[in-house]
């Protein structure tokens, strides 16, 4: 049996011993027979294939295990996205020439066909050189399409060391900030005692904030840089002029 490939269409890599589901479509659509793949040959002249309906790239030689169903398996596809329950598949899917189905497409598609075709797939076939039942190269072609489906990894959650603060029960602030971000939380609770309101928090790395503070002439610009130890201010390399005084003492008052 020989099948053709027309220019470019869909040219999957197949090697010897690859089952294809043939199918027909129109009013009595549905796979028709099971084939084997036997060799393909590049079509080099018109003349070698028999079909002149378009211009073919390739043609496909196959033995037949099932030649023709007396009846198509019918996919069953319903509703207005055509889907189908019978082999879980959208209609879309096998709108071209030649589909390749995933593993567990062809799954669902084999066991759906061994249901309802199980007396028809009991004959006998010549598959890779050996006499077979038909019905069994298709259990075991779907029992190998089971193992290949990829399997769901469960990675083991590493213990980590739950580690807090000093309690200081502190305006709803249960711990002792541990790190910068717990800094910058405990000093928005303290905020309006320093007479201070928030403006800005810039996206360069220095200062971390901006902030209004009620003087004596008014509400003067002050610069805030948060650091968990006050020490870090020197080894993250800020220049002190470059901060206000009067802030600077703030932060490190409150958190060294």
């Amino acid at each position: 049996m020989i099948f053709g490939i027309k220019k470019g269409s869909i040219h999957p890599k197949m090697k010897s011993g690859d089952l294809f589901l043939m199918r027909v479509s129109g009013p009595d659509y549905g796979v028709r027979g099971i084939w084997a793949f036997e060799s393909e040959h590049k079509v080099q002249n018109p003349s070698e294939v028999p079909w002149t309906d378009a211009e073919y790239a390739w043609r496909l030689a196959f033995s037949p295990l099932v030649l023709e169903f007396s009846q198509p398996f019918n996919e069953e596809f319903e509703g207005k996205s055509k889907y189908s329950d019978k082999i879980k598949l959208n209609s879309a899917r096998i709108i071209t020439s030649v589909i390749p189905l995933s593993p567990i497409e062809a799954k669902n598609y084999l066991e759906a066909i061994i249901r309802e075709k199980q007396e028809e797939l009991s004959v006998i076939a010549r598959y890779l050189g050996r006499d077979t039942r038909v019905i069994d190269i298709l259990r075991n072609t779907a029992e190998s399409l089971e193992a290949a489906k990829p399997k769901l990894v469960t990675k083991k959650r590493t213990e980590t060391q739950d580690i807090i603060g000093e309690p200081i029960n502190f305006r709803g602030i249960v711990y002792a900030p541990m790190n910068e971000a717990g800094v910058i939380l405990l000093f928005s609770k303290v905020m309006k005692d320093l007479g201070m309101i928030y403006e800005a928090s810039p996206s360069k790395t220095f200062p971390d904030m901006i902030a209004r503070r009620k003087e004596e002439e008014g509400w003067v610009k002050r610069n805030v840089e948060f650091e968990y130890k006050s020490s870090h201010f020197k080894s993250h390399k800020h220049d002190l002029l470059d901060c206000q005084e009067s802030c600077t003492r703030v932060v490190m008052h409150l958190y060294r």
